[in-house]
């Protein structure tokens, strides 16, 4: 089980490009534009934006279906934040499970079924994604890649992603603590990169999680 912070927009293609640069400046980049390369598969719950249930990126090793699957539960509206540069952005608590899946067990394999079939009736959502990590580290007050594991801090993490053929762009910071202060590590962290990153004006009616996006998606807004 994980506790986290976090935040989340929907960028337009402009402010993705602005975010992307910054990531460039230090060293990040995608590797192709055009090409998402992760799936993951999302539990549709239209009704629903305090639960999130998603199969992570499953993949076939040695003739077994190994992935993971991450339940997400909202412990906490934080309510509405301003941070530098006339940002404003909602702010959530939630709690992650991961468990890891079991490629042979009977269930697993008729879940994962479904990833076969796009028809919209079926509960699960295919989403393409493609994104860039890095972390801050709250001790250090450095970056660090997004593959370091730390004890204090945030990944700050650009994504681009594909539901059907739609693309969308978003900017997601995820605090976590090993000593529940990840209050202190999220303040910090949006205080950086609203000091590092010249974007203004991200506003709350795009600041959205990953289950409102669905959500929103299913219900046509």
């Amino acid at each position: 089980m994980q506790k986290s912070i976090e935040t989340r927009w929907l960028l337009n293609f402009n402010e993705f490009e602005t975010i992307e640069h910054w990531f460039k400046q230090i060293g990040t980049s995608f590797k192709n534009k055009d090409l998402f390369p992760r799936q993951d598969y999302y539990l549709k719950l239209v009704k629903s934006t305090n639960l999130g249930i998603k199969i992570r990126e499953p993949k076939l090793v040695n003739n077994e279906q190994k992935s993971k699957l991450e339940v997400k539960l909202l412990i906490q509206d934080n309510g509405i934040y301003k941070f530098n540069n006339n940002n404003h952005g909602n702010v959530n608590t939630w709690l992650k499970y991961s468990f890891e899946t079991i490629g042979n067990e009977i269930e697993t394999a008729r879940i994962l079924n479904f990833f076969t079939n796009q028809n919209t009736q079926e509960p699960w959502i295919k989403i393409d994604k493609d994104r860039i990590l890095v972390k801050f580290d709250t001790k250090e007050k450095q970056l660090v890649s997004g593959d370091t594991i730390i004890d204090e801090g945030s990944g700050i993490e650009l994504t681009k992603f594909k539901i059907n053929n739609t693309i969308y762009y978003s900017l997601g910071i995820e605090t976590f603590s090993s000593s529940n202060i990840e209050t202190n590590n999220f303040d910090e962290t949006v205080d950086f990169f609203f000091k590092e990153v010249k974007i203004s004006n991200l506003n709350t009616l795009k600041s959205l999680s990953y289950p409102e996006i669905i959500s929103n998606h299913f219900l046509g807004y």
